[in-house]
């Protein structure tokens, strides 16, 4: 008898064990079938929560530690970030941060997430049933935060990522890609994904940008020169193999042939150069003393690798760079702002979307 309420009492265990076990592959089940969604993630550099030191400081960290951003020895740079870089640099920056800041925040931040919001209306009034995240490769709103909001929060079982960086570099497209997919392939159940690599030149891409710039002539006239000026690389990467710098020069070239305009009336050159390493040339800031002092009184200048404007946009081109051309006897510079929340580039922008979704 006692036997008997042993292997009754372990029985019953099993059977609700047995049920409970059931009833949990049901609800697996569940919400697995219902994990169909398609997500966008949007990717951009990122840039420091507020512009005070200890954030600035955090951003750096993470940015300059990055070894597609810092190809050169571990041994050499990590004693150099740390004993220099992040000890100093952070005071020069908050105050270029400090100056740009808005009431809602970064401007990369704020222009970024404006283009959310109107890229998920845009796709929305499309028909297309897609979710949206932005993610900053360093900084917040992280790329993990945001692959899991699409994953875990919106059921997504397919995931589209677009950074936003119109020409290919290793340090830019590159990193993103890789901790992207570094971060994807953690999963157990690992979700489609798919990205794009650049669209430098791209037609919703440049005929959004020739648009920008033939309205900004139309309100203010158009000027004798335009500097089309792209973030420098080093050299070095160049020869390694890295193909930002025929990327930009596709870009220049489709940009020219489309404003319809002559050689003279054009140039490319880099910007934002950084360290004692020889970068991409003409500098940009070289050639705006130049040709101010050639006699030239009014240029315009156009960032085409900045999607949203930021620190490199607003501080350096727009202030520093002004006082360069103006000093150097120059009268009128004009930065024809960034693609940023512009209409005609959100709608070109959800096309690419719809494009690159199909057969998904």
């Amino acid at each position: 008898m006692e036997g008997f309420m042993i292997f009754n009492f372990f029985s019953n265990r099993r059977v609700k064990s047995e049920k409970i076990l059931i009833d949990n592959s049901k609800t697996r089940l569940k919400h697995i079938g219902n994990k169909n969604n398609v997500g966008v993630l949007l990717v951009n550099v990122g840039t420091p929560k507020t512009f005070f030191i200890r954030d600035i400081r955090s951003y750096l960290r993470e940015f300059l530690s990055d070894n597609r951003v810092i190809e050169i020895s571990r041994y050499f740079w990590i004693p150099i970030l740390y004993c220099f870089i992040l000890i100093f640099r952070p005071f020069k920056l908050s105050k270029l941060y400090k100056e740009i800041w808005t009431k809602e925040g970064s401007p990369m931040i704020v222009h970024s997430n404006r283009q959310i919001v109107k890229l998920r209306e845009a796709m929305k009034n499309s028909g297309f049933n897609v979710e949206i995240e932005l993610g900053m490769r360093y900084g917040d709103p992280s790329i993990k935060n945001a692959i899991n909001s699409l994953v875990h929060n919106k059921n997504c079982s397919k995931i589209l990522i677009i950074p936003l960086y119109p020409q290919y570099s290793s340090s830019t497209t590159g990193s993103a890609i890789r901790f992207a997919t570094d971060y994807l392939t953690r999963f157990r159940n690992i979700p489609e994904f798919r990205f794009l690599k650049k669209f430098n030149i791209s037609s919703f891409y440049i005929d959004s940008l020739v648009a920008s710039i033939n309205s900004f002539w139309r309100d203010n006239g158009q000027s004798k020169k335009l500097i089309v000026s792209f973030h420098g690389i080093p050299c070095s990467s160049v020869t390694l193999g890295d193909p930002y710098y025929s990327d930009c020069l596709e870009t220049y070239l489709e940009l020219k042939r489309k404003l319809g305009i002559d050689g003279n009336q054009i140039e490319m050159t880099f910007q934002s150069r950084f360290g004692y390493f020889r970068w991409l040339s003409p500098y940009t800031s070289d050639r705006l003393q130049s040709l101010a002092k050639e006699g030239l009184t009014r240029v315009d200048i156009i960032c085409p690798g900045f999607i949203v404007d930021c620190l490199e946009t607003l501080e350096e081109v727009d202030y520093i760079y002004r006082q360069l051309f103006i000093g150097a006897g120059g009268k009128e510079f004009n930065m024809i702002p960034s693609l940023n929340d512009n209409q005609l580039w959100i709608n070109k922008l959800s096309d690419l979307v719809k494009l690159s979704l199909n057969g998904w």
